[in-house]
């Protein structure tokens, strides 16, 4: 199975909003502009992030995105099923009895098979089930004190490099 990139490029949107000040929201023209991805795109990712609820949209001159819960209620899971749906894994055509037509064996060969890729699935998710958006910035910035960068105002790679050093030193953030 092939994650599809989307998935990824929605985790990023999560992480830039979380690591966005508190009380600000961020730009959908500076989370495209980031990522590097047309505006129209990033607007269908928004789109399913939205229907998923897991952001909201607010529309105006001082608009942006924001979550619609702490990353720390956001799962890996709901980031995938956001983009990839739940649907199971695989489905089968029926391509074992079809081959073995003569076998009485064939279906329950299906079945086995069917049940195989099901408790991979459900593996699969449970896994991303235990993983918060939260735990993700923790581990990369060190700290669970991540809302520290104004993405509106375009910090540069070295200040955002800076802060986490200052985090991880445990000074406090001007």
């Amino acid at each position: 199975m092939k994650m599809k990139m989307g998935v990824e490029q929605a985790a990023c949107i999560l992480a830039m909003i979380s690591t966005q000040e508190e009380h600000k929201l961020v730009s959908s023209d500076v989370i495209s502009a980031k990522l590097q991805v047309s505006p129209s795109y990033l607007k269908k990712m928004l789109r399913k992030l939205v229907v998923h609820q897991l952001i909201v949209s607010v529309p105006g001159n001082q608009g942006g995105i924001k979550l619609t819960r702490p990353p720390n209620e956001i799962t890996i899971y709901d980031v995938f099923v956001a983009i990839e749906e739940s649907g199971p894994f695989i489905e089968l055509n029926g391509l074992i009895p079809q081959a073995f037509p003569e076998s009485e064996v064939a279906p329950q060969g299906e079945a086995m098979l069917k049940d195989i890729f099901a408790e991979a699935q459900e593996n699969y998710f449970s896994t991303l089930r235990k993983v918060t958006v939260a735990d993700v910035l923790k581990e990369i910035i060190g700290t669970a004190q991540f809302r520290v960068v104004d993405w509106n105002q375009k910090p540069e790679r070295q200040e955002i490099q800076a802060l986490r050093r200052k985090m991880q030193l445990g000074d406090e953030i001007e």
